[in-house]
This record gives C-alpha cells, sequence and structure tokens, in this order.
C-alpha cells in the first residue's frame, strides 16, 4: 500500500504551516475570523467535529472538553501536546490526527490511532521534537483503518470551516461545561490557553 493515497490532491491548496507558539493571542486575520462566528455557527461546527471525527482523549472525566486537530509532523501541535498535559485534569483533551505536513506525520498519526498507549507515543514525539527537531519514526506500517481515519480526520478538517483559508493546525474546539464554544487556532503556554478556556 503506498502511503500518499491518504493525502489529497487539493490538500495542496490550503496547506500552510502550523501555528506558532505564542504568549498571548495576537489580533490575526484568523483570529479576528474567529471572532465573527456566531455560538450558532460554532455549535454546527462542534457538532461535525463531535459525530466525524476520530482520535483519542486524554484527561477523561472533566465537564469540559477539547478537540485538538495535530498533525505529528508540526512542531508547533507537540508543544501544545506539552502545555495541555498541565490541564488535563480540568479539560478532556480529544486529539485528532491528520495528514496536512506530508507522509511521515500522516503515518505516525496513524500509528497513534494503531497504539494501545497513544499518550506515551504523543510525549514520545514530542520529547523528539524539541530536543532533535525531527519527529519519531515509524517503522510498521500502520493499519488501513487507521489510515482511512486520517483520512477522513483531514477532509474533515478541511471542509469544517468554508469561510477561512488556509488550514492550519493546531486547531482546537472547546466546549466549557456551561455549554460555550471557543475555536483557539494555534498553541500557547499553559496559563494562557488556561485563561482562553475561562478555567479557574
Amino acid at each position: 500500500m503506498h502511503f500518499t493515497t491518504i493525502i489529497f490532491p487539493f490538500l495542496l491548496l490550503f496547506l500552510s504551516a502550523c501555528a506558532p507558539i505564542i504568549k498571548a493571542p495576537p489580533e490575526t486575520m484568523m483570529a479576528a475570523h474567529i471572532k465573527s462566528l456566531t455560538q450558532e455557527q460554532r455549535a454546527a461546527m462542534l457538532a461535525r467535529v463531535e459525530k466525524e471525527a476520530k482520535g483519542f482523549s486524554v484527561g477523561a472525566g472533566s465537564p469540559n472538553r477539547a478537540w485538538v486537530f495535530f498533525d505529528p509532523a508540526c512542531s508547533y501541535c507537540s508543544d501544545l501536546w506539552r502545555e495541555t498535559m498541565l490541564l488535563k485534569d480540568q479539560v478532556e483533551f480529544v486529539w485528532i490526527p491528520v495528514a496536512l505536513l506530508g507522509d511521515d506525520g500522516a503515518m505516525l498519526g496513524a500509528a497513534t490511532l494503531d497504539s494501545a498507549d497513544p499518550s506515551s507515543l504523543m510525549s514520545a514525539n514530542e520529547a523528539a521534537m524539541r530536543k532533535s527537531g525531527t519527529m519519531l519514526t515509524v517503522t510498521a506500517e500502520p493499519s488501513e483503518a487507521s489510515v482511512s481515519t486520517a483520512n477522513s480526520n483531514t477532509e474533515l478538517l478541511i471542509t469544517l470551516d468554508p469561510g477561512y483559508r488556509p488550514v492550519s493546525v493546531p486547531l482546537m474546539y472547546y466546549q466549557s461545561s456551561s455549554g460555550q464554544i471557543e475555536i483557539i487556532d494555534g498553541t500557547m503556554e499553559a496559563r494562557v490557553l488556561k485563561a482562553a478556556m475561562k478555567l479557574k
């Protein structure tokens, strides 16, 4: 099986660098777009994510939930993983692998879905990215089911918000226990993320 089949031909039209880590969210074009979205629009997007996206959960049991689209080849996604681990007692994070940045990241994302312990694999990848700037190498070919899932997750991400291009990761859809829906683009330090999520 050629793994390149999970990369959509039209993906190149929307490919962009993953969003950088920030100490405070700047007023970017994406931030302005997110502000313009009504709660009804956000709810419609989140409903699709809940129904169609497939990933793995960390911090289960919290009434606050966040769905995070990520690519293992994106260093900013690994930064976000590290920061969210400081908040997993307050938020259940559902990590959704996509294939935006090439075959290697796509393979690792699918392997993460296959793993009996995806959290350990994610932490190992974060450590590798932080120390050497390169992600883990996957030697075993992932299952066809996980390849299909990464494929579907990618298509979902691309079509989820037609009002904004290009697509970038990490991208988080967050719903607090009160029902408020936030969309968080990029990565940030845990204390800033905590404020963005309105956590105590």
